[in-house]
């Protein structure tokens, strides 16, 4: 093979990369963006309406990052039959999927009625937020099932190389929540404008619910059913490549599941244990007290704009994995999994110089207590130099998962999160007694060494010869 065609190869990957990463960055960035109006919004309530979000959000991330793992199955399976040209399996993969991920949410959903309380003062909320916490979290759990049923469904059009589909829907649903917001978060109010070059002031009478943090719950449940209907719309219309069809029934195939669990079951627990690691973690800190909390949750709003780019580059890399090895080239697979990871790192990094430079533009959207500023902006600071090895953390994570080896990303993970993370911050928080700086100290810690471990695994090449 000459060079001048090594070169139009690697042309042709990087723009294939780009296809793939670009909605799925565009979409986690609109999330963002309307994420940040949604923090925004109820900031106005204060820090106590930013920490009975925060505390309630963890918990339910806790539980769907389970229902992930069924999709990080799902998209591998679909990749590599997409990869061998076999439609016909890739479809089946999508119809066990479906079958499994509404029976478990449907499970989770009435857990979280149940058990609301009782996890909200687990996560160690103070009395004021408790009530708050509560009424957001239950709202929530409505719109579980159909959050679930879009995320295993947007693995399968992932997985097919269709990323476009999943940001429109998703974008789609994200206006819709933060229209929502506008109208429920709110009680009715009069506000007062003026047009450019015109010399009068205008009056305009806006209803509103006023039901705070209860109301941004609702909007959020009400575009999650939208964005549930819709997908399932797509792959039942016939417009996707996999077509499901209301006409034929959905058996139960039961070698088709045990290969989508012996993927999932170690992304499962993967996802269990960083999530609850993380819960955990958030559990430390929210003993600081209401002001710190709020203090790390806007860091982790500013931050995500940067995990939602590696988000896109990790995607990438599990898709051109996958469909690489369905194809039998193993070769490609690994180049193309390097590749997407790099330039997610490119794009991180230099996320994480605006993150070091300019910390408080980022904050300030969220907040103007001082109290809650300060600690943020050297959280951000800090974060911002794990930056490139979060990118190797996620993208090579994802690599591995699209080749069906989940097990050694479990391994990383465990590590990180539990024997780094949590025992340090355990240690730098109730036994040193120090703050909330200390603690994001401790988890660019862990994402520079989980980043370094998954890079060297890659390299390694097991993954090449894992059937699934």
């Amino acid at each position: 093979m000459g060079k001048h065609q090594v070169t139009l190869e690697k042309r042709e990957t990087r723009k294939y990369i780009f296809k793939l990463a670009l909605p799925a960055i565009l979409e986690m960035l609109m999330q963002t963006l309307l994420g940040f109006a949604d923090m925004a919004m109820v900031g106005v309530l204060g820090a106590a309406g930013i920490a009975a979000v925060g505390l309630s959000d963890m918990p339910i991330m806790t539980s769907i990052a389970l229902f992930a793992a069924i999709s990080v199955g799902t998209t591998a399976l679909v990749s590599r039959a997409i990869g061998a040209k076999n439609v016909t399996e890739a479809t089946d993969v999508a119809k066990q999927s479906l079958i499994i991920s509404i029976f478990f949410a449907i499970i989770f959903t009435i857990l979280g009625f149940i058990f609301s309380e009782p996890l909200i003062r687990f996560m160690g909320a103070e009395e004021e937020v408790i009530p708050m916490a509560n009424s957001y979290f239950i709202h929530i759990c409505w719109g579980i099932p159909f959050l679930v049923v879009n995320m295993i469904m947007a693995g399968v059009l992932r997985g097919a190389g269709d990323t476009k589909t999943p940001m429109y829907i998703n974008v789609f649903a994200n206006i819709l929540n933060i229209i929502g917001n506008f109208f429920l978060i709110f009680e009715s109010r009069t506000i007062s404008f003026a047009i450019p070059f015109v010399e009068k002031e205008f009056e305009l009478w806006i209803p509103g619910a006023g039901m705070g943090v209860a109301g941004a719950a609702i909007s959020t449940s009400f575009s999650r059913v939208i964005a549930g209907i819709l997908i399932l719309y797509v792959l039942y219309s016939g417009r996707a490549k996999i077509k499901l069809s209301i006409r034929e029934k959905i058996k139960l195939d039961f070698p088709i599941m045990k290969r989508i669990f012996d993927i999932g079951i170690p992304a499962a627990m993967e996802q269990f244990f960083m999530r609850f690691g993380q819960l955990t973690f958030n559990k430390f800190i929210a003993t600081l007290g209401t002001t710190m909390y709020a203090a790390h949750r806007i860091t982790n709003t500013a931050e995500s704009i940067s995990y939602n780019v590696g988000f896109g580059f990790a995607l990438a890399a599990t898709t051109l994995v996958g469909q690489y090895l369905g194809a039998d080239e193993p070769e490609k697979a690994q180049e193309s999994g390097h590749m997407a990871v790099r330039m997610g790192a490119v794009f991180m990094s230099v996320m994480g110089v605006f993150f070091l430079l300019w910390p408080k533009i980022f904050l300030i959207l969220f907040t103007r207590e001082e109290a809650v500023l300060a600690p943020a902006i050297w959280c951000l600071r800090i974060v911002a130099i794990a930056q490139p090895f979060l990118a190797f953390s996620m993208g090579y994570g994802g690599a591995l998962r699209g080749a069906g080896d989940t097990k050694p990303v479990l391994v990383v993970s465990f590590v990180g999160i539990w024997g780094v993370r949590v025992v340090l911050t355990f240690l730098s928080i109730n036994v040193l007694g120090y703050g909330l700086v200390s603690a994001w100290a401790i988890m660019a810690l862990d994402l520079i060494i989980r980043g370094f471990w998954l890079l060297l695994i890659f390299q390694r090449g097991k993954w090449k010869t894992v059937k699934v």
